[in-house]
């Protein structure tokens, strides 16, 4: 099994119904509530007064007398004592041999310091209900945008509270100095996913940036890349495709009607996002709203140079983007074709 089938098995055990993984390891939960009571999966703490909760709504356990915590893999190698490895396989029930792969998680070893910490990426985003696990800043941000809750739940957007590492393991500068990268926080974390609907990035919008603050963050070590080219792939052949500045606005072209495909920024147009973008407008109909400022502007123009037929869509004076556009209703809602 090569890296892409393992991270993708091992993305199926993390969101896989906590309640059934306790099921299939014998572990008793109440039956009501948002917090189903147990005793605690580590063997070592002698639980006699039920103290550990699994939230339905998180797909998260913790014990809240030794704090023994974690995703539906840590709770199978906390119940059984097993491998890494061995905890994928009971949990998604595959047989195939893993190969090429350390039975420790292989994100934490020294040598992978500065390299993307994907499996963190997967642990950060994943709740199952999504939208009612937003904080309500991030509900009340997402709700003035217009955003439709549903593509919330799809495309599984979580917000954070307070800073979080972007790793487990400490990063190396370019001066040697050990140090350990976070997400800003209040922000809203935007998984990026490759062409197979696999998790390979993150990034952060930052809901109030100080006035040298960015507003948006990627892990150190990552490559900028396109936001939905999964759906891109499955829209027929001759259909209309949007593309845009930012996953916020691939939102708002999305609630409205518009299938999207989002470039992380206007200075982050790589070449092979150049390359997937003339692929797709070999076979579908490109349209964009550019953004109203010189960034968006020169974005277009560079677009224009993958492909002369992309169509052009004006945004009213004094509205800086779509989602501002979207927000305040005046564009209107688009048909399905």
């Amino acid at each position: 099994m090569n890296d892409y089938e393992f991270r993708r098995l091992r993305q199926r055990a993390i969101e896989r119904d906590m309640t059934d993984v306790c099921r299939d390891l014998g572990i008793e939960l109440s039956t009501r509530g948002r917090w189903r009571v147990c005793r605690c999966p580590n063997l070592e703490h002698e639980d006699r007064h039920p103290s550990c909760r699994v939230n339905v709504n998180t797909n998260r356990f913790r014990c809240f007398s030794c704090d023994a915590h974690g995703n539906n893999i840590d709770l199978v190698l906390m119940a059984r004592r097993c491998s890494y490895n061995e905890a994928v396989r009971f949990i998604t029930g595959e047989n195939v041999e893993l190969k090429n792969v350390q039975d420790a998680p292989p994100d934490t070893t020294p040598a992978m310091a500065n390299l993307l910490d994907i499996q963190w990426l997967h642990e950060l985003v994943s709740p199952r209900d999504y939208y009612q696990c937003l904080s309500p800043w991030a509900k009340d941000f997402l709700s003035k945008r217009r955003i439709d809750p549903n593509i919330i739940n799809t495309k599984g957007i979580v917000s954070i509270d307070r800073p979080v590492a972007t790793q487990r393991t400490k990063r190396k500068s370019s001066k040697g100095h050990l140090y350990t990268p976070t997400f800003p926080a209040p922000s809203l974390l935007f998984p990026y996913r490759d062409e197979n609907d696999i998790i390979i990035n993150l990034q952060a919008r930052l809901d109030k940036p100080d006035v040298n603050q960015q507003r948006f963050h990627f892990p150190p070590g990552c490559h900028t890349s396109l936001w939905n080219p999964h759906d891109a792939l499955k829209l027929p052949d001759g259909s209309d495709l949007w593309l845009c500045e930012g996953v916020s606005d691939a939102m708002a072209l999305m609630t409205s009607g518009r299938p999207a495909l989002a470039i992380a920024s206007a200075t982050s147009l790589t070449q092979e996002a150049s390359d997937f973008i003339a692929q797709q407008s070999t076979r579908l109909r490109l349209h964009i709203y550019p953004d109203n400022d010189a960034p968006g502007q020169r974005l277009y123009q560079q677009l224009l140079g993958i492909s002369s037929s992309i169509r052009r869509h004006c945004i009213p004076d004094g509205i800086k983007d779509f989602g501002e556009a979207w927000a305040k209703g005046v564009i209107e809602s688009r048909s399905p074709a």
